[in-house]
């Protein structure tokens, strides 16, 4: 590996040194060319790490690296081969060490819990761009550094990507390092030994079970986030959420709260619309463009950051007044002549919050409430039930459709949101159809939620992608714009 490899520069270190890290001890002090998971990445003098995945093997191309002069490690003895039982955990902390350390040299704000993540860390970002910082987001399907804006797969990058982003934005004069962390980025070691300033949990609800197993195990590798502050970090928690309660003598670290029952940051509603929100944060009367209860709180978690890393609060208040929500996340892409919007909501939690408040807009404007979603495949199957329990019970109208079904069938994961339905569902599953089936039978000034995909761009059915784009759908269908191929 090398510059025009990796985007950034590495910093050379002696492969004896570089193994001691993780405790072993070798004679061979020749300087390490790179190091990765990668084989292609590998040649003369570099470290490759064997990991087996759920898919493939990469020991299986162990020889190949030998072949070339590279070296390995691997649970597996061999030639040329470092052993460890575990080659996963401890690949992250190679990678730091053979980086120095990247973390250490910014200011690191980590953001997790099960809903508003994507939103809260883009209006961290905004939030101290505006103010003067030179920023990187790390987040949901994108990344961001300086207003440069890439493709992601994953919520929380894999550690070789990762630790090179870290390492290029300190090359490129970033100050604040802002990241999603997903409960399975934590489980897999993706972000061991990394360290932060500050760590935000949003709300522990039920998800993920299909990796996790129980929640026990899911609560439990939350926490993991906020055993990696720094000695001077700071919890930033929500104290409306019963989790904190439990957290809170565990973290060893100064902790800000914020919420309705907060002592620190307290929030007291006012008013809300279906585009506003009033409410007293403290003693400051907060004016926003965003809408939802919920989005209360995520402001509130992002001005708590601001206020750990002393932003004046006369900025803050200025910014809150103009802020706004990612992508796809409570997104009005039209307001005549229905009042169409697309959100991410894929959780049953996250779902029940969306869908309350649009059925309170909706009476408030003496209109019907449509909805239009589907549930992921290869995923939970238990919270489909409750998806379509909701639906029912907070919408005029239900469509299900498709949703990445991925490998399952399709038609079965419809049948179980039906499971939880009233009989007044119908079932489309092409999406583009099902969004048009609503614009068509929705009445002047209805709300249309299309839910679950948010600011995703395709759909995935086993190994094939589908451009596809919900605010683009509704776009086309109520003729304000052709259809984008828009899909990465």
């Amino acid at each position: 590996m090398n510059k025009e490899q990796s985007g950034c520069t590495a910093r050379r270190r002696r492969l004896n040194e570089l193994l001691r890290v993780i405790g072993i001890e070798c004679q061979e002090t020749v300087e390490l060319s790179g190091i990765s998971d990668r084989a292609q990445e590998i040649g003369e003098n570099g470290l490759f790490v064997a990991l087996q995945g759920t898919r493939t093997d990469g020991r299986q191309w162990a020889e190949l690296v030998r072949q070339r002069g590279g070296y390995v490690l691997s649970d597996q003895p061999g030639e040329r081969t470092f052993v460890h039982p575990d080659p996963r955990s401890v690949y992250p902390l190679l990678l730091q060490a053979y980086y120095d350390y990247p973390a250490l040299k910014l200011t690191m704000i980590g953001v997790t819990g099960t809903n508003g993540k994507s939103t809260v860390t883009q209006l961290l970002y905004d939030l101290f761009c505006e103010n003067g910082r030179r920023c990187c987001l790390i987040g949901t399907g994108r990344i961001l550094i300086e207003g440069e804006n890439r493709a992601s797969p994953n919520t929380t990058p894999d550690p070789l990507t990762l630790v090179r982003l870290l390492d290029e934005a300190c090359q490129r004069g970033v100050e604040v390092v802002i990241m999603e962390v997903s409960s399975q980025a934590l489980a897999m070691h993706r972000v061991d030994g990394l360290f932060f300033d500050l760590a935000v949990l949003t709300n522990l609800k039920q998800d993920h079970l299909d990796y996790h197993k129980t929640l026990k195990a899911y609560q439990q590798a939350k926490f993991l986030l906020f055993e990696k502050l720094k000695e001077k970090g700071t919890a930033i928690l929500n104290q409306d959420d019963p989790i904190t309660r439990r957290w809170l003598a565990k973290i060893g670290r100064p902790v800000f709260t914020y919420g309705e029952e907060s002592v620190n940051f307290r929030i007291k509603p006012i008013a809300e619309t279906w585009n506003s929100l009033t409410f007293e944060l403290n003693d400051h009367r907060i004016e926003t463009p965003l809408a939802g209860a919920f989005n209360r709180y995520n402001l509130t978690a992002a001005l708590a950051c601001g206020f750990a890393l002393d932003l004046a609060w006369e900025k803050m208040l200025d910014f809150a007044r103009h802020a706004r929500l990612p992508e796809g996340r409570m997104e009005i892409v039209t307001e005549h002549p229905v009042l169409a919007v697309v959100d991410y909501a894929h959780t049953a939690s996250a779902m029940e919050a969306m869908l309350k408040h649009w059925r309170t807009m909706a009476d408030k404007r003496g209109r019907q409430l449509w909805v239009v979603f589907g549930c992921g495949g290869d995923r939970e199957a238990d919270k489909r039930p409750q998806m379509g329990r909701l639906a029912c019970t907070y919408c005029d109208h239900v469509v299900l459709c498709d949703d990445n079904p991925r490998s399952e069938d399709p038609n079965r994961i419809l049948a179980q949101i039906a499971e939880g339905c009233d009989g007044r569902q119908k079932i489309i599953r092409e999406r583009g159809e099902a969004i048009k089936f609503v614009l068509d039978g929705a009445q002047t000034d209805d709300i249309i939620i299309v839910a679950g995909k948010g600011g995703e761009t395709s759909l995935i059915q086993d190994t094939t992608m589908t451009c596809l784009s919900d605010r683009e759908w509704i776009e086309r269908w109520l003729g304000q714009a052709g259809r984008k191929e828009t899909c990465f």
